[in-house]
């Protein structure tokens, strides 16, 4: 009798391809096409810091593939936050400098602001969704 093969691991979850693929992204990002952390383009230390979180998520689905609903959950809403900071704040200043007798400088919202939205908000309404779906009787 024969032994029998191993146990093949499940396939790749989109989410754990997604968090994997985050050095790709920040390449894109570093040749000029950043769709992923525009909430955090002014600060360049903070977003490779968000890379290096986005990694260690992909490493941690990896693992423990049934975390991957909360993960992608607390990740995607840190990202949707920022993004809405990142076009609030912007348009809070320009409120308040037109008020002061200035210009209104510029605002945020590019194709690759829009881009990350879609991306995060994507993330987060899919993991959303399953997570409620898990939870029901």
């Amino acid at each position: 009798m024969s032994p029998s093969p191993p146990a093949a691991r499940p396939a790749r979850s989109w989410i754990e391809v997604y968090y994997l693929a985050t050095p790709l992204f920040a390449l894109a990002d570093w040749l000029g096409a950043n769709v992923r952390a525009v909430g955090l383009a002014g600060h360049p230390e903070i977003r490779a810091g968000y890379y290096v979180i986005c990694t260690v998520a992909g490493a941690l689905v990896h693992v423990r593939p049934s975390w991957s609903a909360g993960v992608g959950l607390l990740e995607s809403s840190a990202n949707v936050l920022l993004l809405v900071l990142a076009v609030l704040l912007p348009y809070y200043d320009a409120v308040a400098s037109v008020a002061a007798g200035g210009g209104t400088g510029a605002l945020p919202m590019t194709p690759a602001f829009l881009a990350n939205f879609l991306i995060s908000g994507a993330v987060w309404t899919s993991v959303f969704y399953r997570s409620v779906r898990r939870l029901q009787p």
